[in-house]
């Protein structure tokens, strides 16, 4: 009959609804985007390496304020220490003793300035023979060109000098002192020296004098210092002639010995202490 059609069992839900479900399901499941990898395998490097720099830059910041502070401290100390070492001992030019003629006023000699007659010996180096020793009341004696005038304007009363021979590689030196009048015009003649060496307008003699051609190119090195009212000197040449260069390291190693040390330390601090 058509009346129960309807009704008719094969139009009920059956298993295959949950089955279709169920596949569903399966279905979004294996088409599911695959989850992303954690990050953090990645970052913590990356922090761990932040983090020792960023240290690392405050220890080296720590360690330049330490060093800075070091040195303020050193400066300080220095400073605090140095009047002391100033009374403890005096020069002997800041005190006046070698300031002028009119308290230093005993004329050199050459058994004061040379005594052994045969060497001088300076502090820590090997001896310099004496070939010749030379006083004189003249100063433009021992010089070239202008320089004689400047010294006798302000006031050079003598030169006393000697002829030496270096023990090293057998360089040849005139080594002497100026007595001016007063300290400040041994400075202006150390302010005006360079310029008129370097221009060949005016210079120290050797000793002994030779006869050179005016217009060769000079091969000595000359080095001074002032010292009170005094200008110490050396005049440096080579045994033939050969030119010696402005960084010859004997010529400076000479200078060092005759003028700092021999003429300026030995010379002059034994005189500064007879007053």
């Amino acid at each position: 009959m058509l009346y129960g059609s309807p009704c008719r069992r094969e139009h009920r839900p059956s298993g295959g609804a949950l089955a279709l479900f169920v596949r569903g399901y399966g279905s979004t499941g294996q088409h599911r985007s695959p989850a992303r990898p954690r990050r953090r395998p990645t970052r913590e490097p990356q922090q761990t390496a932040q983090l020792l720099s960023r240290g690392l830059a405050g220890l080296i910041l720590l360690g330049l304020v330490a060093t800075g502070v070091f040195f303020v401290v050193a400066s300080e100390q220095r400073r605090a220490a140095a009047p002391a070492e100033a009374e403890a001992e005096p020069d002997p030019i800041a005190a006046g003793m070698l300031a002028s003629r009119t308290v230093d006023a005993a004329p050199l000699t050459v058994e004061e300035v040379f005594p052994d007659g045969e060497v001088v010996r300076p502090a820590s180096a090997a001896p310099y023979r004496i070939t010749m020793t030379h006083i004189d009341t003249d100063c433009g004696r021992a010089t070239t060109g202008e320089l004689g005038l400047l010294l006798a304007a302000h006031g050079c009363s003598q030169v006393v000098r000697a002829g030496l021979v270096a023990p090293y590689g057998d360089y040849q030196v005139t080594a002497g002192l100026f007595n001016l009048a007063d300290a400040p015009g041994a400075a202006d003649v150390d302010g005006r020296l360079r310029q008129l060496v370097e221009t060949s307008d005016g210079s120290f003699a050797t000793l002994p004098t030779g006869h050179t051609d005016p217009d060769a190119l000079p091969t000595a090195q000359v080095g001074w210092r002032t010292r009170g009212h005094y200008l110490l000197y050396c005049v440096i040449t080579r045994p033939h002639g050969e030119l010696v260069a402005a960084g010859d390291p004997v010529a400076v190693r000479i200078t060092s010995d005759l003028v700092d040390g021999y003429l300026g330390t030995t010379i002059l601090s034994r005189r500064s202490a007879s007053f």
